[in-house]
C-alpha cells in the first residue's frame, strides 16, 4: 500500500457550511427544478403507453385524430418540460456553485491575513495551492451537478416506482426488485474506497507542492547540473500518483461489473412475465411495451447515485481541507486600543516554533527608544530574525511580552499595529504586475505624483524610465525582469510610501554589488530619517553608528552597547567583528587550491 500521508484532522465544517447557506435559495430552486424535470420526464412514457393501447384495441381509421394526437401532444409538452426545467435546474446550480467558489476563495484568502505565520511554516505552499485551487474546485463539481442530478434521480425513482405499481404491481416488483440489490451492493464496495480516496488528496497536495518546487527552483536545478535528480525526485512522486491510481482502478473494476448486471437483470424478468400476462389477457400491449420501455431506464438514475456516492467522498476530503483553513484560530485580537508613543520594549519574552526544535528565544529583555537606531547581531540560528518577526506580531510570544508604547501589542487592534512598522528584507517580494501597482502596496492612496516622488528617492526612477514602459512596465514574477538591486530600491521606495514610524531592516545590502550598495545606503538614509530602527545585521561595518547593538546567541541577549563598548566588553561580537574585516581584506588568489 502506498503511504501519503497523514490523514487530515476532521473539522467541524462550519467554516464551509457558512459559505454555502448564501446560497441556499438557489440551490433550494435548483433542485426543485430538478425534481419537477425528472417527473414530467414520466409522462411521454404513459403517453406512447397510451397510443399503443388506442392502437391494439381499434383499427387506426376508427380512431378520432383528437384521441390519438392529444396523448402525443402531451408526451411533447412533458418532454419539453422535462428539459427547460433541468435546464433551469442546471442554470440556477452553477450559478450557485460559481458564487459560492468565489466566496470560499475570497474566505481563504482573508483568513490566511488574520493566520500567525508560524501557520505557513507548518504547511507547504504546494499544500494551500491545493486547497484554494482544486479543493474549492470540487465543490463546483458537487454542488452544480452532483447535488440536483442526484436529488433529481431520487425523485424520478420514487415517482417511477409509484407509477409502476399504480399500473401493475407484479410487473413492477419484476422491473424494480434487483436494482435495491444492486444499491445495497455498491454502497458496501464503495466503503472501501474512502481510504483510498483519503490518500489521494494528500498525495496531490505532494504533487503540488513537488510541481511548483520544480519549477521554481528551476534556475538552481540548472546552474548545478542536478536536472536528473531534480527531476528524477519530481517523476517519482508522479509515478505514486499514477500507481494509485492504478490500484484504485484495480478495486472498481470487477465491483462496476457485478453492479450493472443488476441494473439491467430486470428485463430478463420483464419480457417472459410481460409476455405471459399479455398472453392471458391478464395486461394490454400498451402496458406491455411501457414496463419495457421503463424498465430499459428504470435502473440508469443509479449511476448518478453511485456518482454521487463517489463525489461525497471526494467533496468530504476538500471540505475537511477547506475548514482546516477557515477554522484555524486566528493570531488573537484582545482589544481595540491603539498605539501610543512609539518606545519598543521586549520583556522576558520566549517563543517557539513548536516543531520540537526546542526554544528559539528564551528570556529576552530589551529597550528600542522613539528614534534610536538599534542594531541586532549574533551568529546563525541565534535568534535575530525571531525576535525581529516578534516585534510586529508577526507571531504571538510563548512567554513575556513585547510592548509598544505602553501597550502590550496583543491588546493594540491588529491593522493599528501593522500601520506603525515597514520593512524591508533581504528576499524582495515583487508581483508580476506594473511598477507603479507594485509601488502603490505602500500606500493605496498614494497619487502618481508621490509615488514618482518615492522613487526619486529610493534612487530607482531613472532605472524606472529607462524600461519599455516606464512606471507601466510589467515586471515579471518576483520582480524577475529587474536585477537584485533594483527590486531592493523598489521595496525601499514602498516603505517610504508607507512612512510608518518603525522600521524593521532585515540587512538590505547583504547580496548587492557595490554600485547598487552605494545607491541603496542613499536611499536607506532618506528612509529612516525621524524612524525608530531595528536592523537584523550581517555586515557589521553597517551599524557601528548604531545607538544599541544587541548581541544575541541561542535564543538570548548576550551583551548589548554600542560599537566601541561591545568590541572592550563581549568576546563574541570581536570575534565577530574580527571575523568580518578579515573578510573584507579576502582576495581570491589564482594559484590557491
Amino acid at each position: 500500500m502506498i503511504k501519503t500521508g497523514q490523514t487530515v484532522k476532521k473539522g467541524g465544517g462550519k467554516g464551509f457550511l457558512q459559505v454555502v447557506k448564501k446560497q441556499r435559495a438557489r440551490l433550494a430552486g435548483s433542485i426543485a427544478f430538478a425534481v419537477l424535470g425528472q417527473g414530467a420526464g414520466l409522462v411521454p412514457f404513459f403517453m406512447i403507453a397510451s397510443v399503443i393501447t388506442l392502437l391494439a384495441a381499434r383499427p387506426l381509421g376508427a380512431i378520432p385524430s383528437g384521441e390519438l394526437y392529444l396523448p402525443l401532444i402531451y408526451g411533447a409538452v412533458g418532454l419539453v418540460l422535462k428539459h427547460v426545467c433541468m435546464a433551469v435546474s442546471s442554470g440556477l446550480s452553477h450559478v450557485a456553485a460559481y458564487d459560492v467558489l468565489y466566496d470560499l476563495r475570497l474566505a481563504i484568502s482573508r483568513k490566511l491575513l488574520r493566520l500567525p505565520l508560524g501557520y505557513f511554516n507548518k504547511r507547504t505552499s504546494g499544500q494551500l495551492k491545493k486547497v484554494m485551487s482544486e479543493d474549492v474546485e470540487q465543490m463546483e463539481i458537487f454542488l452544480a451537478h452532483n447535488l440536483p442530478d442526484c436529488l433529481g434521480a431520487v425523485m424520478y425513482m420514487l415517482l417511477a416506482a409509484v407509477a409502476l405499481f399504480a399500473v401493475d404491481w407484479r410487473m413492477a416488483l419484476a422491473t424494480t426488485a434487483f436494482v435495491p440489490l444492486g444499491f445495497v451492493f455498491i454502497m458496501v464496495t464503495m466503503g472501501r474506497g474512502k481510504e483510498k480516496t483519503a490518500q489521494w488528496f494528500t498525495l496531490a497536495e505532494k504533487l503540488s507542492h513537488a510541481i511548483i518546487e520544480y519549477i521554481q527552483g528551476m534556475q538552481v536545478i540548472k546552474a548545478f547540473g542536478h536536472t536528473t535528480t531534480s527531476f528524477l525526485k519530481f517523476s517519482e512522486t508522479l509515478e505514486q500518483g499514477n500507481l494509485l491510481e492504478n490500484e484504485t482502478s484495480r478495486c472498481w473494476y470487477l465491483p462496476m461489473a457485478v453492479f450493472a448486471v443488476f441494473l439491467t437483470l430486470n428485463m430478463l424478468c420483464i419480457v417472459p412475465l410481460g409476455a405471459v400476462l399479455l398472453g392471458q389477457n391478464e395486461i394490454s400491449l400498451g402496458t406491455y411495451v411501457f414496463f419495457i420501455l421503463m424498465g430499459i431506464g428504470f435502473g440508469s438514475p443509479m449511476w448518478v447515485l453511485v456518482q454521487f456516492g463517489r463525489g461525497m467522498v471526494s467533496n468530504r476530503e476538500s471540505q475537511v481541507r477547506i475548514d482546516a483553513i477557515l477554522e484555524a484560530p486566528d493570531l488573537r485580537e484582545t482589544g481595540e486600543r491603539r498605539a501610543a508613543g512609539w518606545d519598543v520594549a521586549a520583556q522576558g519574552v520566549v517563543f517557539s516554533y513548536g516543531n520540537n526544535g526546542g526554544k528559539a528565544l528564551d528570556g529576552v529583555d530589551c529597550a528600542i527608544p522613539e528614534h534610536s537606531f538599534v542594531a541586532l547581531v549574533g551568529p546563525s540560528g541565534a535568534g535575530k530574525t525571531t525576535l525581529a518577526r516578534l516585534l510586529p506580531r508577526f507571531w504571538d510570544v510563548s512567554g513575556g511580552s513585547i510592548r509598544l508604547g505602553d501597550t502590550d501589542i496583543r491588546d493594540i487592534k491588529l491593522d493599528d499595529l501593522m500601520a506603525q512598522y515597514g520593512f524591508i528584507f533581504q528576499n524582495v517580494y515583487l508581483y508580476n504586475d506594473t511598477v507603479l501597482a507594485n509601488l502603490r502596496i505602500g500606500n493605496p492612496r498614494a497619487t502618481d505624483e508621490e509615488i514618482k516622488s518615492a522613487a526619486r528617492a529610493a534612487c530607482c526612477h531613472e532605472f524606472i524610465m529607462e524600461l519599455p514602459q516606464g512606471y507601466d512596465s510589467v515586471i515579471g514574477e518576483r520582480g524577475s525582469r529587474i536585477s537584485g538591486g533594483e527590486r531592493q530600491r523598489l521595496s525601499i521606495a514602498r516603505a517610504l510610501l508607507k512612512n510608518a514610524p518603525i522600521l524593521i531592516l532585515d540587512e538590505a545590502t547583504a547580496f548587492i554589488d557595490p554600485e547598487n550598495e552605494v545607491l541603496l545606503q542613499q536611499s536607506i538614509n532618506r528612509l529612516v530619517a525621524n524612524k525608530t530602527l531595528v536592523a537584523i545585521a550581517h555586515r557589521l561595518s553597517s551599524i557601528v553608528a548604531a545607538d544599541q547593538i544587541l548581541v544575541l546567541d541561542q535564543g538570548r541577549v548576550v551583551a548589548r552597547g554600542t560599537h566601541k563598548e561591545l568590541l572592550a566588553e563581549s568576546h563574541l561580537y570581536k570575534s565577530m567583528w574580527d571575523a568580518h574585516m578579515a573578510a573584507q581584506a579576502w582576495t581570491l588568489e589564482g594559484d590557491a587550491c
